[in-house]
């Protein structure tokens, strides 16, 4: 939990740590090979960023659960770390800097529309369905594996529903959920 006694610099530094722990643990578990292999994620740039986002709205559903300032600043330092983990991967792959920022500023809007859409789904209580229309009509996965990342999703939920919101705010999301029959 972050410690609110101290200087504004003191926090400051306690929210970087905490949003790069909880931005390590979301993108390690996105570009796990299961999610490729299994639930049919094209293994391309776009599909690892719809990976990344799709982490994310489930943690940013979970921040939300939590509510509070806290946990609204946390929920935008994550989407900014993601924002510059896109900048970070195209410089990697030597994109130029004339075209970066352009290139990053589609993948933002891709990842907050597909992020506003996975949250509606996760707050609708997804009886309908909602999850894989989401997936399919977003082509995060091909239609017949919709369900299939759908159910990888709801695991995650539901991993991250039974932590305490102590860990939550620590940025301490467990992952791991993804394996099929888990």
């Amino acid at each position: 939990m972050i410690a609110f006694s101290g200087s504004w610099f003191r926090r400051r530094s306690a929210l970087k740590k905490v949003v790069a722990e909880a931005y390590g643990r979301l993108a390690r578990e996105a570009l796990m090979p299961v999610h490729y292999e299994a639930h049919g994620v094209p293994d391309t740039f776009e599909g690892r960023a719809q990976m990344v986002t799709a982490m994310t709205a489930l943690a940013c559903k979970r921040f939300a659960d939590v509510g509070g300032p806290l946990a609204g600043e946390l929920t935008e330092r994550l989407n900014a770390r993601v924002f510059d983990g896109f900048d970070a991967a195209f410089r990697e792959k030597g994109v130029g800097d004339h075209s970066i920022a352009r290139k990053v500023r589609t993948l933002a809007e891709g990842h907050s529309g597909l992020g506003r859409a996975l949250m509606e789904a996760l707050s609708a209580g997804d009886s309908d369905g909602a999850l894989e229309d989401v997936l399919r009509r977003n082509g995060v996965t091909p239609p017949e594996k919709a369900g299939d990342l759908a159910k990888a999703l709801r695991r995650y939920r539901a991993v991250f529903e039974a932590q305490t919101d102590a860990e939550i705010l620590s940025g301490g999301f467990a992952c791991g959920a993804s394996e099929p029959g888990k």
